[in-house]
């Protein structure tokens, strides 16, 4: 059985993740700010760098074993996107809850389209490694 072909014309650019899914997401930057008025306290702000859509969902033990840097918390999740590209390290504010994640390691998927995945870490929770 042949794999179903989109019609002609169509922009048919692959899997995309469900609208029902989606939030947005800000790639944030981190810096501190000093305040002159307030006797040079200083003040931790962020700078929106981008922004984009995914969908959050939890890590499951099928992710987990195809993890080459073997690490995780009981703090990380999965953030899927429908093709912005996140670099490890990178901060991520979710604007449902303001919630900000590191991001800790892409996940490998299928090259033929553009659907990413990446794992994340809740900044400033600590928790033991699982």
């Amino acid at each position: 059985m042949r794999p179903s072909r989109p019609p002609r014309g169509s922009s048919w650019r692959g899997p995309q993740l469900p609208r029902h899914l989606l939030r947005r997401f800000s790639c944030i930057e981190m810096s501190k700010e000093f305040l002159q008025d307030q006797g040079g306290i200083s003040q931790e702000i962020s700078r929106i760098i981008i922004s984009f859509e995914g969908a959050l969902l939890p890590i499951n033990n099928e992710d987990l074993q195809y993890l080459p840097e073997g690490s995780y918390t009981v703090n990380s999740q999965k953030i899927y996107t429908n093709g912005a590209m996140l670099q490890p390290g990178q901060l991520v504010q979710d604007s449902l809850d303001g919630q900000v994640y590191t991001v800790f390691t892409e996940l490998t998927h299928s090259p033929i389209h553009g659907l990413k995945r990446y794992v994340v870490t809740k900044k400033g929770v600590a928790a033991p490694r699982g």
